[in-house]
C-alpha cells in the first residue's frame, strides 16, 4: 500500500469548484508514478531497461467530487502479475476516511526496443510484493 496527502487545487476544479475526473485520473496516475519512483523502480529505471508500463483499461467509481480546498489521501496498491499483465487498485479519501473515488486498472508491460508485452522480472514483481 502507498499513500500521500493532498489538496484539491483551484487549478484542477470545473466552474461549480468541483474537481474534474482528468485531475482525478491525474492523482492516481500521480500515487502510482510516486511509489514507484520510491521503490527505485521508476521513469528513470525503466528507461534505463528499456521497458514500459502502459495503462491498458480503467475502471473507476466516483462516489462524488471533492471541493476545491479539500484535504484529500490518494493511495495504490499493486495486487497480481500475470504473464505481462499488471493489475493495480486506486482510491481516494476524505479526512474521515470515507472513499470519494475507487479505481481498478489493467497495466501491460512493454519491450521500448520491440514494442511487444513482456513478463516483468521476479526482481520487479518482488520489489511491488504483491
Amino acid at each position: 500500500m502507498y499513500q500521500f496527502q493532498s489538496r484539491i487545487r483551484y487549478s484542477e476544479t470545473n466552474i461549480e469548484g468541483k474537481l474534474t475526473l482528468p485531475a482525478l485520473l491525474n492523482y492516481f496516475q500521480d500515487v502510482t508514478t510516486f511509489h514507484s519512483e520510491d521503490l527505485h523502480v521508476g521513469v528513470a529505471y525503466m528507461k534505463e531497461i528499456r521497458q514500459a508500463w502502459v495503462l491498458s483499461a480503467w475502471q473507476i467509481v466516483i462516489d462524488r467530487y471533492p471541493g476545491m480546498g479539500e484535504q484529500v489521501e490518494i493511495g495504490t496498491i499493486p495486487y497480481e502479475f500475470k504473464a505481462f499483465m499488471g493489475s493495480r487498485n486506486f482510491y481516494m479519501k476524505d479526512t474521515n476516511g470515507q472513499y470519494i473515488a475507487k479505481g481498478n486498472s489493467l497495466w501491460t508491460l512493454l519491450s521500448m526496443d520491440s514494442g511487444r508485452p513482456i513478463t516483468p522480472s521476479q526482481e520487479m514483481m518482488d520489489t511491488y510484493g504483491c
